[in-house]
């Protein structure tokens, strides 16, 4: 019985993934500019990374939204470091102007 505890635990730890989603335009014309994974040094904490959104999209489009996803991959590489490092994806999508 412990073990069918234990194994839940184990699957519930590494299939809860988190999306973080800031909109700043309601357009569903939205074209993905930009993505990656930013690393981050002891569970991430007081860190930050900046994107500058009117870089990344360009001239002729605005920021559409923002996410920043833990992903299965990224909850097995912060516990095989035990929270020493800990990767975020990201992905910026832009729409036109107008």
């Amino acid at each position: 019985m412990k073990n069918i505890f234990f194994l839940l635990a184990v699957c519930f730890t590494f299939t809860s993934c988190a999306t973080q989603t800031n909109l700043f335009s309601d357009d569903y014309n939205q074209v993905l500019k930009s993505k990656g994974t930013h690393g981050f040094w002891i569970a991430g904490i007081g860190q930050t990374k900046t994107e500058n959104l009117d870089q990344v999209c360009g001239e002729g489009y605005k920021p559409a939204k923002t996410q920043t996803q833990f992903t299965f991959t990224n909850i097995l590489v912060t516990a095989l470091t035990l929270g020493i490092y800990y990767p975020r994806e990201y992905r910026i999508y832009c729409s036109k102007e107008g």
